[in-house]
């Protein structure tokens, strides 16, 4: 162990070969099942910065007595190698890839990712992840998506804003540039010019510096990775990463009521900034995610139900949800305006939709984007995301406006051809219970009610101090 310990002292060196041979010794050793992990992993007492003053650091946020603990200066060295790590991730390609590796696989532990969420690391990370030429956004992806898994930690991002210039008339995609994203790995905007050395871009109208959601960067990232030729990395595809992970993000979000509200906001079109007075076009984030349910990567699938299932606890937002886009709706956090609605409904009931045929009665019943599919329409192969799909529409029928919209646009049809093929019991279970109360009589009594425990969920008291899942690399 002392070996290995002793390379720390070599990850801030000038040189980036000795920098990059001591990190390619040590990422090897920061798996779970690895006998040396410990070896990164501080007390859960030390102190979360190197830069406070001496009393601060030896009292550890006043967790720590006054003399020096025993192990205080063994936790300062794995602080000190956690922040030089950080730091390694704006390197060279090669060594940045390692170092986010290395974070990736110790931040399933909230002892090392409450080190991780430093206000100027998570302005890089995120400004880095939603830059369109980083080539690593995948991997800050899954590093944001390991850090908003402990629950304590998610308000960090959710706070966060990072800068952005605009560039309204640039030939080139996209017309801004977020200068926190400053990395050896990526590159700065061709129209973009700093103004501590350049005078702005008066052709690309080049603006101010100013602040945007740092979750809304993310979610216009998470878009622009979907976009053609990105998977194959061509170079006119607008972005060079698919950040598929910021679903997980998303879904960490949308777990508790305190940060969910994030994804059901309606916000304006993205750069312009939270303060633009209010349209009847802003739309919440959660309308941009929910339509990636059926996308061909499990990740991506699973994030976007995910985020329809915990918002879908929102009773409040039944109806909002439930709404077409071409119907207005009052905003449930704002009575008086009228906005959009989010139709989930369709994006929850594709993938539970194979090439069956239906009665043209039962096919007009449908969403419109779901009537006369093709005969090679697949349906959702995953058991968990199949499962989610049904407690979803669970979800929708605990209030009677939710099962009159189930009821009324075909929702039986679509889960009775799915218990004609389901072959996991508990997925059976859910559609039998979920048939019950859609085929049930509703009286003054039902029209008011709270059908609970239909769904195996934790509750948003028991999240709070459980660790989300985490990926490891």
């Amino acid at each position: 162990m002392a070996s290995l310990t002793e390379l720390f002292q070599f990850l801030d060196q000038p040189n980036p070969s000795v920098r990059h041979l001591a990190l390619q010794n040590l990422v090897g050793h920061t798996p779970k099942n690895s006998s040396e992990r410990h070896i990164f992993i501080p007390s859960s007492f030390a102190s979360t910065g190197l830069g406070g003053s001496t009393e601060n650091q030896a009292n550890g946020g006043a967790l720590l007595p006054n003399k020096r603990k025993e192990g205080q200066e063994s936790d300062e060295v794995k602080v000190k190698a956690l922040k030089d790590l950080s730091n390694l991730c704006k390197d060279q390609a090669a060594i940045a890839h390692d170092a986010l590796s290395a974070l990736i696989n110790l931040s399933d532990t909230l002892a090392v990712a409450r080190h991780l969420v430093d206000r100027d690391f998570l302005v890089w990370l995120v400004s880095y992840t939603a830059n369109t030429t980083s080539p690593l956004s995948p991997l800050t992806s899954m590093l944001l998506s390991n850090l908003t898994s402990h629950p304590s930690l998610v308000s960090s991002l959710t706070n966060l804003t990072i800068p952005l210039v605009p560039l309204p008339k640039s030939k080139h995609y996209p017309p801004w540039f977020l200068p926190a994203s400053a990395s050896s790995s990526s590159t700065t905007h061709p129209d973009y010019r700093d103004p501590t050395y350049l005078p702005p871009n008066k052709e690309a109208e080049q603006g101010d510096e100013i602040e945007i959601d740092a979750i809304r960067a993310l979610v216009q990232a998470f878009e622009d990775g979907a976009s053609e030729g990105v998977k194959e990395g061509k170079s006119e595809s607008k972005r060079k990463g698919e950040c598929h992970f910021l679903s997980s993000v998303f879904a960490n979000i949308s777990m508790a009521p305190s940060t969910r509200h994030l994804l059901l906001t309606p916000r304006p079109p993205f750069p312009h900034p939270s303060t633009a007075d209010p349209s009847d076009q802003d739309e919440p984030l959660l309308s941009k995610i929910v339509v990636y349910t059926e996308h061909p990567d499990t990740i991506r699938r699973g994030g976007a139900l995910g985020c329809i299932k915990n918002c879908a606890m929102d009773r409040g937002s039944m109806g909002w949800l439930l709404a077409s886009e071409h119907d207005r709706v009052r905003l449930p956090s704002d009575p008086t305006r009228r906005v959009k609605g989010v139709d989930v409904l369709p994006y929850v009931l594709s993938p539970l939709m194979g090439p069956e045929e239906y009665d043209i009665d039962e096919m007009e019943s449908l969403p419109p984007t779901l009537q006369f599919l093709p005969p090679e329409k697949q349906r959702e192969r995953d058991t968990v995301l199949r499962m989610m799909g049904v407690e979803i529409l669970l979800l929708l029928c605990t209030t009677f406006t939710g099962r009159e919209a189930l009821r009324t646009r075909g929702a039986y049809n679509v889960v009775r051809e799915l218990h004609k093929v389901e072959t996991d019991q508990q997925i059976i279970d859910s559609i039998t219970r979920l048939v019950n109360l859609l085929q049930r009589d509703e009286g003054n009594d039902t029209k008011d009610d709270h059908v609970s425990e239909l769904v195996k969920s934790q509750k948003v008291e028991e999240i709070q101090d459980d660790e989300l899942d985490v990926v490891e690399v």
